[in-house]
């Protein structure tokens, strides 16, 4: 059994967290309240992590005081060599694209930290799952821990990413639809936030065959837009860039 921090501090080479942190460290055994795994090097969770640690209504075992070198590390250090600040694709085995250049820290095989500077490997993996165990989750503001609340997920059927605070929940083909319909809406014009609401960027309306291409393809998101616009959509426009709208809107 892993969790995504256990999962990624294997993959970064199970580096040790900042000195001052990880003189924390003793050989008190304990569950990790964080993971919920046990661990045979602990840290008392308060001291370790600061007492005014938030979402610990999410933590695995919010009943343990104690918190593993692991989770220690994956929720410790500042910016850059915070893990809070990237967008992190792990897939064990596997030969990911280098880390985002600016990343100060370690990443070894199968482990990718980026930023909305290049969201490939993020579309890539949630496009094209691979058949063992691999994690996601998505750093909007790079203010929240994103790692320690993401799910291992397994194979490629229906996969769960955590995006900032939020679980989206789909599977490979229902995310490529309304990736590859939101990026055709973008190459068109439309707006981010107009996309959500389901209503048209009116300066992109210029013919009526503008009009009746976005009816087209807002009826082919309907379900994601609006009032009820959801966590998936944000998903995918989070992934569109401006180097890859075309890529991703003329995907099969």
């Amino acid at each position: 059994m892993t969790t995504p921090t256990r999962m990624v501090w294997d993959l970064a080479g199970r580096p040790e967290p900042v000195a001052n942190v990880a003189a924390l460290i003793t050989d008190t055994a304990g569950t990790c309240c964080v993971c919920g795994l046990p661990s045979d090097h602990t840290a008392d969770t308060n001291r370790a992590l600061g007492a005014n640690f938030t979402d610990r209504a999410m933590f695995r075992d919010p009943r343990s005081s104690r918190v593993c070198p692991a989770c220690l590390w994956c929720c410790s250090g500042k910016p850059p060599a915070t893990l809070r600040m990237w967008t992190i694709v792990a897939v064990p085995g596997y030969d990911l694209a280098p880390s985002h250049e600016k990343c100060a820290l370690p990443a070894g095989r199968g482990l990718h930290l980026t930023n909305r500077a290049n969201t490939a490997a993020v579309s890539t993996v949630l496009r094209w799952p691979p058949p063992g165990e691999w994690v996601v989750t998505v750093a909007v503001s790079g203010q929240k821990h994103v790692l320690p609340y993401g799910t291992v997920n397994r194979g490629c059927d229906q996969w769960t990413v955590r995006l900032e605070a939020t679980n989206v929940t789909s599977t490979p083909d229902d995310f490529a639809h309304v990736l590859r319909t939101a990026a055709r809406l973008r190459a068109a014009g439309h707006r981010d936030d107009d996309i959500r609401r389901g209503a048209p960027t009116m300066s992109a309306l210029k013919a009526d065959a503008d009009a009746d291409h976005w009816r087209g393809l807002f009826h082919a998101l309907a379900d994601h837009t609006g009032h009820t616009h959801s966590p998936l959509l944000d998903l995918a426009l989070w992934c569109i860039t401006k180097e890859t709208i075309h890529d991703h809107a003329n995907a099969a």
